[in-house]
């Protein structure tokens, strides 16, 4: 056994200088760091809590529509199952006329029945038998070709009313086989989809509306864009206003999603989803500053971090000059210099903790904050776990006396434990190839997704055990084995799992006297040139770090045959885990400009593909998936992807190979390839690049270095979110609770007949008419409108009765 014991020397002058050198670029990269972390949280933060208020406004139209698609399929199912009874399919009309009168009365949601012969005369509950023939009618053509359909919305010339037609075939006998003898119809009323297409609000001034398949309102704010018995309604598809016309093509195409565009003058988002009953679309537009006004909050706490950072540096400075002093008198002697040294990295620890303990503390302070709202809470929990570790970073650079000491602190957190872990066998797999040997890595089936643990500290642990095996280990191979020893949980407390990790190698193996030095510091044993690879602190920390997590490391090896490690730790389980401390870009992104981008992601760990897919799709990207590169070749020749991610290391087709055969396919030869991989090797780099790649990206995934690679390769737009200003909040709430300003006693009497006759689009222009005359009736006119809009002749006449009262 070979020692290395750490002794001081006397330096000179020139070392002095060369030590001030170094700790003056430590200091300077710790601001960095600090600063770009803080801001990237902070980012990061707005970037998440933008995209769960965009979710939620979407929510808001799913629900209508779902509410829709439920009334639309009743009323089907109640005009099949009438289809099929025997008065209606023996076509007799004198027979069928009572029956259906009398159904028209008990469902009470239905205008009319109507039975029509395959000649398309017809006779319904209505005007009885009717001279009239609808063969040239599209929903009766569907019906008698045997498909039942839903008509899109029409004013019936006869009674004025909007009307909606739902048609199913009449079969002879209940088999769906036989050939239609006519079809039956039921017709109901717009109204009750007008009713929840209104209801549909996110805050003020957002309104709804729907479109049928021909880009036509079915219900809509805008009177003018309405049909009447005169006029059909204009179709969007046709506006001169170019982004109503793009948001009209993608309903009409039956798509769906939110964008943020310029509508009615000003930029809003417009969030839209097809119906599956019937060929529509239901769209919500919201006021930009309704959705994007609620981040204030994490505004706040980028001032907060912005103050203690702007702190911070100011105390680094204070710390160098500090320690300039302190260099200058230990040029006297090498004790004094080596005292100084050792005071001056006590004093400097302590002076960068004081900043980042700040930090610390007002993210716990607003953590105990009973005002938080959940999502928030989790926000500034990213801010405390980074904090925490440059707080450990910090603590492990400058401050060897805490070494020592062990004084080290745990900050465990939530994590995804299965990526956690593959991101620790990709890079041992990296440093195992290069030194040929086999690294083996096998997860158990019951793996627990989610833990509670120092993330930092477990990954320092087995990185370190690992590293040393590949390093003792020149043929055969390395394992690296996890053992679930789960334990029943106590009643009411989180659930723990119990889990051992063992490090065996077929490496040089430690003699028994070695055995007992391997975990002191600055020890190290074995041969010369494998010493000159480390520092001898490694095992020694390491065993410190896990026994702070309750456990300590066991070994047994054998000369020549090589060394088994392991330990046990007991983790709590974490049911919702989350990726923290993902940097963001610049500004906020919340999509792009332009139609979608589809990428192909070819990884063969779900891990990789999964953090990859939930952060593109939320911006608006086709994401495509393959597990190896044979099946990325081959979605990547059927569907002809804008740009594929692709991993090096994969079975059947590697990653170089997927690259060499895309470059030589006529047809997908020109697609933009990034290449993401583990390795940090310049060579795996470069050859990657030279084999036809366009960009490399190192594993962990950095946010704003894939999207600043999209944007550069898919010449992208990005759309950002901006606040809306607290005046803007205020003038809005304040103009929401103005007192209403009724008309003249003559025009409220006006009001009230037409109520009672049931001519809304009269009242809407009345609506209209009175908001043109004056700005003191405005928000009258807007309470009227809004009734009108509901088609309720009571709650109008409730109204306007307080009025003329």
């Amino acid at each position: 056994m070979i020692q290395q014991k750490f002794n001081p020397s006397v330096s000179k002058r020139e070392n002095h200088l060369s030590q001030n050198l170094v700790i003056r670029f430590i200091l300077g990269g710790t601001t960095l760091i600090v600063s770009i972390s803080a801001y990237f949280s902070y980012q990061a933060a707005r970037n998440i809590t933008l995209k769960d208020l965009r979710h939620s406004a979407f929510l808001e139209v799913q629900r209508g529509s779902a509410e829709i698609e439920d009334w639309l399929d009743l009323r089907q199912v109640e005009v099949q199952t009438l289809a099929n009874t025997s008065t209606v399919r023996s076509l007799n009309w004198s027979v069928a006329e009572p029956y259906l009168k009398a159904e028209v009365k008990r469902i009470n949601e239905f205008f009319l029945f109507q039975i029509a012969n395959p000649d398309g005369s017809y006779s319904n509950t209505k005007v009885g038998r009717s001279n009239k023939n609808i063969q040239d009618r599209d929903y009766f053509q569907q019906a008698i070709a045997g498909k039942s359909n839903i008509s899109d919305p029409f004013v019936s010339r006869s009674t004025g009313i909007t009307l909606i037609a739902i048609s199913t075939p009449i079969r002879s006998n209940s088999t769906s086989d036989s050939s239609p003898i006519g079809a039956f119809q039921g017709n109901v009323r717009v109204d009750h989809i007008a009713e929840v297409v209104n209801s549909l609000q996110y805050g003020t001034n957002s309104y709804a509306f729907a479109l049928n398949s021909q880009g036509q309102a079915i219900v809509h704010p805008n009177s003018v864009l309405m049909s009447t018995v005169e006029k059909p309604a204009p179709s969007l598809l046709k506006m001169s206003d170019r982004n109503l016309n793009a948001i009209a093509q993608r309903m009409v195409n039956k798509q769906q999603g939110i964008e943020l565009m310029e509508i009615d003058g000003t930029k809003k988002y417009v969030a839209y989803l097809p119906l599956q009953a019937a060929n529509w679309s239901v769209a919500l537009v919201i006021p930009r500053q309704n959705i994007e006004s609620r981040l204030q909050f994490l505004d706040a706490i980028a001032l907060i971090v912005g103050g203690l950072t702007v702190t911070m540096i100011t105390v680094l400075w204070q710390v160098q000059a500090f320690e300039q002093r302190e260099l200058k008198k230990s040029k006297a002697a090498a004790d004094t210099a080596n005292h100084a040294k050792s005071e001056f990295l006590a004093n400097m620890s302590h002076e960068l903790r004081t900043p980042l303990n700040g930090i610390l503390g007002c993210a716990q302070i607003l953590l105990r904050s009973s005002a938080l709202p959940n999502q928030e809470q989790y926000h500034v929990n990213i801010i405390e776990q980074c904090g925490s570790h440059l707080l450990t970073l910090i603590n492990d650079i400058l401050d060897l006396s805490k070494i020592e000491a062990k004084k080290l602190e745990l900050h465990p957190y939530d994590v995804h434990f299965p990526s956690f872990l593959q991101g620790i066998v990709e890079i041992c797999h990296i440093r195992a190839k290069q030194k040929g040997i086999s690294f083996i890595y096998k997860p158990p089936i019951n793996l627990p997704t989610g833990v509670h643990v120092d993330v930092k500290r477990l990954r320092q642990v087995l990185l370190n055990l690992l590293g040393n095996a590949i390093k003792f280990t020149d043929a055969g191979q390395v394992n690296f084995n996890i053992e679930v020893i789960d334990q029943p949980p106590n009643d009411g407390q989180i659930m723990k799992h119990r889990l051992r990790f063992t490090v065996e190698d077929t490496g040089i193996g430690i003699t028994l006297a070695e055995l007992s030095q391997i975990f002191l510091p600055f020890e190290q044993v074995g041969e010369k040139k494998r010493q000159a690879e480390g520092t001898g602190l490694g095992l020694a920390i390491t065993r410190q770090l896990v026994q702070m997590m309750g456990s300590d490391i066991q070994v047994k090896s054998h000369i020549g045959q090589g060394s088994s490690f392991w330990f046990e730790l007991e983790m709590p389980e974490a049911t919702d885990w989350v990726q923290s401390a993902i940097a963001a870009s610049n500004k906020q992104i919340i999509g792009f400009e332009g139609s979608p981008y589809t990428i192909l992601i070819v990884d063969d760990r779900w891990e990789n593909r999964t953090v990859i897919t939930n952060l593109l799709q939320p911006l608006g990207f086709n994401v495509v998936e393959a597990i190896n590169g044979k099946e990325g070749l081959e979605k990547a020749i059927a569907l002809k992807p804008d740009l594929i991610i692709t991993d090096l290391l994969m079975p059947e087709m590697d990653g170089f190979e997927l690259i060499k055969h895309l470059r030589h396919t006529p047809e997908i030869q020109d697609i933009k390839i990034i290449v993401s991989s583990a390795s940090v090797f310049e060579a795996d780099q470069n050859r990657s690049l030279e084999a036809g790649g366009n960009a490399f990206l190192t594993k962990p995934i950095q946010v704003d270095k894939l999207l600043h690679q999209l944007e550069q390769y898919l010449n992208l737009v990005w759309i950002y979110k901006q606040s809306q200003p607290e005046g803007e909040k205020i003038k809005e709430a304040t103009t929401a609770t103005t007192q209403l300003t009724p008309p003249s006693p003559e025009v409220l009497q006006e009001l009230v007949t037409l109520a009672t006759k049931g001519n809304f689009n009269a009242i809407l222009k009345w609506a209209d008419q009175l908001e043109e005359t004056d700005t003191i009736f405005a928000s009258f006119a807007n309470e009227l409108r809004q009734l009108a809009r509901q088609f309720d002749e009571d709650l109008i006449l409730s109204f306007l009765t307080k009025y003329t009262v």
